[in-house]
């Protein structure tokens, strides 16, 4: 279990990681991760009582969401381990995962933050063909 989860420490397990993790604002740490469908850039953050990391933006479409492609988000919500999509304020996809921070374990932190790059670097690439398949026909994603 990890004890006193500040921002200290988890900057420690990100290095333990080997994620190259740089300050960000707030007790929150900048992460790329390069991939076969370029780098994911993972943002990390402390609060009181969550870790949260996101891929910001995952998908970038300033709005331009379908019925269809949200559909999509919540078929994969329903059947992804730990990750969740979700469309922030600018209409961008981001994909999260969210941590308790109350008997967090480092077991824990370490599948959860390795499961959104692998689901993150697998299903970019996904999304991306069908956005441009959705252009290609004159449709919005």
């Amino acid at each position: 279990m990890l004890d006193m989860l500040d921002e200290a420490a988890l900057a420690g397990h990100l290095s333990a990681l080997g994620w190259k993790a740089e300050p960000h604002g707030d007790r929150t740490w900048r992460c790329a991760h390069d991939t076969p469908e370029g780098d994911l850039h993972v943002f990390v953050r402390l609060t009181d009582n969550w870790v949260i990391a996101s891929i910001v933006p995952f998908l970038q479409t300033r709005g331009g969401n379908s019925f269809e492609l949200c559909r999509w988000l919540l078929r994969q919500n329903r059947d992804l381990f730990q990750a969740k999509f979700s469309i922030d304020d600018d209409g961008d996809i981001v994909l999260s995962v969210e941590l308790p921070t109350e008997s967090l374990d480092f077991s824990e932190l370490r599948a959860a933050l390795e499961a959104l790059v692998r689901h993150g670097a697998k299903l970019r690439g996904v999304l991306r063909a069908a956005s441009e398949a959705a252009r290609a026909r004159g449709t919005s994603t």
